[in-house]
């Protein structure tokens, strides 16, 4: 007798797998698809984000990513490569730096650059920073003798060294370096260079400079910085990331963004959530017609969709309630 109900467990088994390996059907998923969007949408607006996962939960795993996994070895080779194939595709010859940013974005940039006070008081710090001041001089002076050298000529020039003593030529330059160095800490710290006046010359210079460079060719910034440049750099920034993430400078700024976010939208419904994102409901169906039904057909074309349902479905027709309402 239980044979019996078993087997007409078994029988009910197949039917249901076939049942529901009929309603995934990736030639007929469209209609399914949207129900249960539409079914989960639905739901979603009945469940706020405070209800459906915990500051604490995101928090952990976030940090599980950004701080504790070991970051593969894989990555820097892998930028690399795309790097190679973006910087010698055939577009960039096609394509002029103004088509990709427009004269418009530099211009709101420059002003808020010169707006912000950063600007001001970095140039401000600049002339109290005795190291800087030293190399801003320093190329002031290096500029200057490279001036002198072309312009006069090569006679003059030996005749000078060889009628002014050595140990006078070095004192001069020692005095011209020593004013350079005042001039330029006197210049940065004058007021005047941050007027109004001379930040609005300063505008209008960045923007004729930039009309200019917007009409070269995308190519030409080959010759100011190669592939492999590109490649380091990342490389630099990626061993400086491996680092910082492990600081406690960072894991603050990250518990304090997380806990932004859920003070500013732990009780918004997950589907007025997802509309503040800008995820429209079309976009979500338009993605699941595009990627469910290849995978489902590759699930069924290997058996492993009927494997699933059957791995889930078939406990539940050998347990003895269930054979038991067989035998009523």
């Amino acid at each position: 007798m239980t044979a019996n109900k078993q087997e007409k467990a078994n029988r009910l088994l197949e039917a249901l797998i076939a049942h529901l390996s009929e309603s995934l059907d990736p030639d007929r998923l469209d209609d399914w698809l949207e129900q249960e969007l539409d079914a989960l949408l639905a739901q979603a607006d009945t469940v706020r984000l405070n209800e459906a996962v915990t500051a604490e939960q995101i928090g952990v795993t976030v940090r599980k990513y950004a701080v504790q996994m070991e970051l593969g070895g894989g990555i820097p080779e892998l930028v690399g490569e795309m790097v190679d194939r973006l910087y010698n595709h055939g577009i960039q010859g096609e394509r002029r730096v103004g088509e990709l940013v427009d004269e418009s974005t530099v211009a709101a940039l420059v002003d808020k650059v010169l707006e912000i006070p950063l600007s001001r008081r970095g140039v401000g710090w600049l002339s109290s920073n005795p190291v800087l001041l030293a190399l801003l001089a320093g190329g002031a002076h290096l500029g200057l003798k490279t001036w002198l050298h072309q312009g006069i000529p090569e006679s003059l020039r030996g005749l000078v060294g060889r009628r002014l003593p050595p140990r006078w030529r070095a004192s001069l330059e020692m005095r011209l370096q020593e004013w350079l160095l005042e001039r330029t800490e006197a210049l940065l710290s004058d007021p005047w260079l941050y007027s109004d006046d001379n930040l609005g010359e300063l505008r209008e210079l960045v923007l004729v400079a930039w009309q200019d460079f917007a009409e070269r060719p995308v190519t030409e910034l080959r010759e100011l910085l190669s592939s492999e440049d590109i490649q380091e750099l990342f490389v630099i920034g990626y061993d400086f990331w491996r680092e910082f993430r492990h600081s406690d400078y960072f894991a603050t700024m990250l518990d304090t963004g997380i806990n932004a976010f859920f003070e500013k939208y732990g009780d918004t419904t997950l589907r007025d959530l997802i509309d503040e994102v800008g995820i429209a409901r079309d976009d979500l169906l338009d993605d699941a017609r595009r990627f469910a039904p290849p995978v489902l057909r590759l699930l069924r074309e290997r058996g492993l969709l009927d494997a699933w349902l059957r791995r889930h479905l078939a406990p539940f027709f050998e347990k003895p309630e269930t054979l038991a309402i067989l035998d009523q």
